[in-house]
């Protein structure tokens, strides 16, 4: 048995949908095309405008992202590519993993909101066209699966099916 087939169902599917997100350039290029936050996010949009050094805080924390394999953990904070408030999100990402949530709470406690809403909202669009085109409706949650994948399973364990000669004969 693997490590993967002796956890939950729900720890499974975090795994699973974090192993098959795999982002096109195509995907990147319409995400980058967004020009601006919603309208509830306004404030935050103002900040980021007078922050001259905006553009190389989102620069390094997109890095920070994109090292810790966050992506999914940002889309599935989100509502509608707003992130949602703390509480929130920790009942969203409960049942994930916790070697994925270590660098998940960094950046949740050190990234500035005005950035942390920029990149929720790119990855929020990233994800959501990736599992669109895998698996054809961009909505996942843990709860719907898949709990199993093939690739990380051992092979399936089966009882050994011989027959016996009779060398009496």
């Amino acid at each position: 048995m693997t490590e993967f087939e002796l956890l939950p169902p729900l720890q499974k599917a975090w795994y699973v949908e974090y192993w098959n997100f795999q982002p096109e350039f195509h995907h990147l290029a319409a995400a980058n095309c967004v020009d601006g936050l919603a309208d509830e996010l306004a404030d935050l949009q103002e900040l980021a405008e007078e922050d001259e050094d905006f553009e190389n805080l989102l620069y390094e924390w997109e890095e920070f992202v994109e090292e810790g394999n966050l992506s999914v953990l940002l889309e599935q904070s989100c509502d509608d590519g707003v992130m949602l408030p703390e509480e929130q999100v920790y009942l969203r990402v409960k049942d994930c993993p916790r070697e994925m949530l270590a660098s998940f709470e960094t950046l949740l406690r050190h990234c500035p909101d005005y950035v942390l809403a920029y990149l929720a909202l790119h990855h929020y669009l990233i994800v959501r066209m990736d599992r669109a085109e895998r698996n054809g409706k961009p909505d996942w949650r843990p709860s719907d699966g898949p709990f199993s994948d093939p690739y990380w399973e051992g092979p399936a364990w089966k009882k050994a099916s011989f027959v016996t000669r009779n060398y009496a004969r």
